[in-house]
């Protein structure tokens, strides 16, 4: 059985539910995988700077913090958000694609790492030196990392990913599908608290069974 977590590195009420997914993953003991997939919310032409969404976000963070009980930091807001740094969902997605070579089992806590340096640090995930101090803590091989980072087929292999997203029809996030093995069940659209996740799956486990 697998769970499949949808996000995005720039979608803030991703920033609040992963945390809800890292606590699934430590409530099933081993009984269920666990994969994070990212969707590709912002690229190509839909890239723009952060002080374009400024109004939108400063008015949405605080319905996130609410909801989920994550902060969003002073960097983030006064500095980063009010920049001409451009969103992009693209380096962040490929940093998730490499990372997961390496460390699967580590790949939400490590997307989680990305979202507090963004949404709270106000770091810029443009940036080779943000991944550089990011990995540190698993102890990944670093120029190897940042090389891998740049390197085409990692890129490639996360256009994939974003394609096998939209082939879903998963268009908004977070999402998460539950994987029982006969069948993909969409188990969260939106922010979804921990109860009512698990009893999502209960209840997706009990129709899964009795099929």
């Amino acid at each position: 059985m697998r769970f499949i977590y949808i996000y995005d590195p720039l979608c803030g009420w991703c920033y609040g539910f992963t945390p809800v997914v890292q606590q699934l993953q430590e409530r099933s003991n081993g009984n269920m995988e666990f994969d994070i997939l990212s969707g590709g919310m912002i690229t190509g032409d839909n890239r723009h700077p952060f002080s374009s969404m400024k109004a939108y976000i400063q008015r949405e963070h605080t319905n996130v913090e609410n909801a989920t009980g994550v902060k969003f930091g002073a960097a983030f807001l006064e500095k980063l958000l009010p920049s001409e740094e451009i969103m992009d969902s693209e380096k962040p997605s490929i940093a998730l694609t490499v990372f997961k070579q390496y460390q699967p089992e580590n790949a939400i806590t490590f997307a989680h790492d990305m979202q507090v340096a963004l949404n709270y640090n106000g770091q810029s995930l443009n940036n080779d030196s943000t991944y550089r101090s990011l990995i540190k803590k698993f102890s990944l091989p670093e120029d190897e990392f940042i090389s891998r980072l740049h390197d085409e087929n990692y890129r490639y292999e996360t256009q994939q990913e974003f394609q096998l997203i939209q082939n879903w029809g998963i268009t908004g996030f977070p999402a998460a599908i539950l994987d029982t093995g006969k069948q993909l069940y969409l188990c969260a659209r939106g922010y979804t608290p921990l109860d009512k996740l698990e009893e999502t799956i209960e209840n997706i486990l009990r129709e899964n069974n009795s099929l």
